[in-house]
């Protein structure tokens, strides 16, 4: 091969692994894993559809205040033996001839009791539900993105902290064989030793399981696999209200479930009044014009034109009418008790998130002081081991001790980190924390 071509082979395979490397090394951010489960998660794109769906609604319910416009053509042949065929007619008092008729009639609603009023505002409120069902489930989406994101995270950190632990309990395995060789030790501390090597490695098999289900949250969440390294982020606490109870009176005012609800009441509440229109009467103003061309001994041409206002009024003996007024009095008392039953739930979801906050956060507290103990305690074993006061198995012990106690409090951080994320979330902020404002009513950001 030339030396050229070498040399420019050996170019674009540097390029190739230096693009390669840097995409494998570019960190992912929260941030960028929320939008990307924004983006792509199929609840939310269904929510959007929703939000399509009820405006498509709102524009059928408005076409009631237009023109309805109705066309009409028959062709054919038409056999009639009536007054005018018998008058006209020599033979036999009937006759066949071929029919052209062509029609138009406009209808135009003056008066239907306000019902079709009552539908538009219905649907209306209808699209407004629609998109704050949107806020909502994009709120819970970036919820979960957001709490895989923090798990994959804790694994990943368990793994590498497992993995180096495991080096330096090898490292202590080996002095204690080396010592039992040459009989400064008993043969029941290298077993004692070996054992803590077995519960490293099998806590290391479940943090590895703890992994890969961590990372099958995350795909389900945000569409792909978890993308080079994860920067730990820090959640804006001061979007939400100090105490569990200011929080829950915020979101009974705010939250896009509790506001949904409550527009689902008011839409029930103009279901009732378009129900109630069907006992009034209708009013319709009508043009219509009709061409007719026949053989006249049929009946000949004939034009019918008309201008005319109908009244139409409907009476269903069975009471038609009356049950379905009640049964929209009943879904309105639905609706009433659905509100009902979101403020309790989220009500109850802010108390859990604040009770699991604070708790994980007393807990981290204790966890920082068990550290600092089991600190100065290895730190003590280090100095008697050095004064042949204690064993090797023993020193090494205390240092598992040690790394036990971090592993909990770096499982403990991450608790408290998906519990703050759970209070955002608790009281509908959590997209305006990480940057990701929820759309407005109409479905776009």
């Amino acid at each position: 091969m030339p030396l050229h071509l070498m040399k420019f082979l050996f170019f674009i395979s540097a390029i190739f692994f230096m693009a390669l490397f840097n995409y494998s090394a570019k960190a992912e951010s929260l941030n960028a894993a929320v939008q990307a489960a924004l983006q792509h998660h199929p609840s939310v794109e269904a929510a959007y559809l929703g939000v399509g769906i009820a405006d498509e609604e709102r524009r059928e319910e408005f076409s009631g205040y237009f023109p309805e416009v109705s066309l009409g053509a028959t062709a054919g042949r038409v056999y009639g033996d009536n007054s005018t065929s018998r008058g006209l007619s020599v033979t036999r008092g009937a006759a066949y001839s071929y029919l052209g008729e062509a029609s138009v009639t406009v209808r135009q609603m003056l008066f239907d009791g306000l019902e079709t009023p009552s539908r538009v505002e219905a649907a209306k409120v209808r699209k407004e539900v629609a998109g704050t069902d949107l806020v909502d489930v994009r709120e819970a989406v970036a919820l979960r993105a957001a709490q895989a994101y923090v798990n994959v995270l804790r694994t990943y950190a368990g793994l590498e902290m497992l993995r180096s632990h495991r080096k330096q309990v090898g490292d202590y395995l080996s002095r204690i064989e080396t010592m039992v060789n040459e009989g400064a030790a008993d043969e029941a501390e290298l077993q004692q030793a070996k054992e803590v090597r077995v519960i490293l490695d099998s806590i290391t098999q479940e943090y590895e399981g703890q992994a890969r289900a961590a990372e099958a949250h995350y795909a389900e969440a945000t569409g792909h696999m978890p993308q080079g390294d994860l920067v730990k982020p820090t959640p804006r606490l001061d979007l939400v209200p100090a105490y569990a109870e200011d929080a829950t009176s915020f979101a009974k005012a705010n939250h896009p479930a509790v506001l949904s609800a409550e527009l689902k009441t008011a839409a029930s509440g103009h279901d009732i009044n378009a129900e109630r229109a069907g006992l009034l009467p209708g009013l319709d103003g009508e043009l219509s014009y009709l061409k007719s061309d026949k053989d006249d001994v049929i009946g000949g041409e004939a034009v019918d034109a008309k201008a005319v206002v109908r009244l139409n009024w409907d009476f269903s003996t069975g009471g038609a009418e009356l049950a379905r007024i009640r049964q929209k009095k009943l879904e309105h008392q639905e609706a009433m008790a659905g509100l009902q039953e979101i403020q309790r739930q989220i009500e109850r979801d802010i108390r859990l998130a604040y009770s699991e906050f604070e708790t994980s956060r007393a807990q981290y507290g204790l966890l920082g002081q068990r550290e600092e103990l089991n600190a100065k305690l290895f730190e003590t074993y280090e100095t008697q081991f050095e004064g042949a006061r204690i064993t090797q198995l023993q020193l090494m012990q205390a240092h598992n001790q040690l790394f036990n106690t971090r592993l909990e409090k770096m499982n403990g951080q991450h608790r408290m980190l998906a519990a703050e994320f759970s209070v955002l979330a608790s009281v509908g902020r959590l997209q305006e924390s990480l940057n990701n404002p929820p759309p407005g009513a109409d479905g776009k950001n």
